[in-house]
């Protein structure tokens, strides 16, 4: 019976990838497109395409493997609710205000929710076995590396988007990332914070190095894309966080 259940989150899983490919076959054609007149230009462009090509593949496997880890139907539904809803919220505001852009141009573009409802059902899962295996070593650690993220979090939040979007609905997007840390605070929450940093580095590197998306920085000074990266790994890990608590405090009230 696990197994069925097993497969089946992985073919749900699948099947979100392949409706959004359907759904937008013309960045899927584009893709294709810029993709071969890489490889056609050899050299270094072609290994570079190559490598991100490797990466992606490596993000979709990972993600295929470890959604079905673990079946818990009720708070999954949860998690998907949250990501998408708090997804969509800051990337409105993101591509709003100019703090980052896409590549098509939408502000903000629905085709990119659904990597935040997976990304979030990985580093769920992920979590768990970065607890298992690493777990002697956070237990004295955890209360720092907590409040050491949330301080990051803050720091480097205002210190990218102030010079960018310092408006009221910059203070407002930070606040509602900001609380589920501060509400209730569990320092054994520490090992999603840890794993979404990882998890949304690979990400972020991936987006930014190919252009699908940018960081409102990049072109203007050294070293842009790393501090585009930087603050992604922040932002993303803190709002995956927001949507898991969100889910873990609705199905523990239901």
């Amino acid at each position: 019976m696990n197994d069925r259940k097993r497969l089946l989150y992985a073919a749900g899983a699948a099947a979100l990838l392949a409706a959004v490919a359907l759904w937008r076959r013309d960045l899927l054609a584009e893709a294709f497109r810029v993709t071969a007149l890489q490889l056609q230009r050899g050299g270094a462009a072609r290994w570079r395409v190559i490598g991100e090509v490797a990466l992606l593949g490596a993000i979709f496997l990972m993600t295929l493997r470890t959604v079905p880890a673990r079946i818990t139907p009720k708070r999954d539904l949860c998690i998907v609710f949250y990501a998408a809803l708090l997804g969509w919220i800051v990337e409105a505001w993101g591509t709003r205000t100019g703090v980052w852009a896409y590549y098509t141009r939408e502000a903000p573009p629905l085709w990119i929710i659904p990597g935040w409802i997976l990304g979030a059902l990985v580093i769920d899962r992920a979590a768990e076995a970065v607890e298992s295996r690493f777990g002697a070593w956070l237990a004295p650690r955890r209360r720092v590396l907590y409040w050491g993220f949330a301080a990051a979090y803050a720091a480097v939040f205002w210190a990218f988007v102030l010079p960018a979007a310092p408006r009221l609905s910059s203070a407002a997007v930070f606040a509602l990332l900001a609380a589920p840390l501060l509400y209730r605070p569990d320092p054994r929450d520490a090992r999603f914070l840890l794993t979404g940093l990882v998890y949304v580095f690979c990400a972020d590197f991936w987006g930014t190095t190919n252009n699908c998306w940018a960081y409102y920085l990049q072109g203007r000074l050294g070293g842009g894309i790393a501090l585009g990266i930087l603050y992604g790994m922040f932002l993303d890990s803190a709002l995956v966080f927001a949507a898991l608590k969100a889910a873990r405090l609705t199905a523990e009230a239901s």
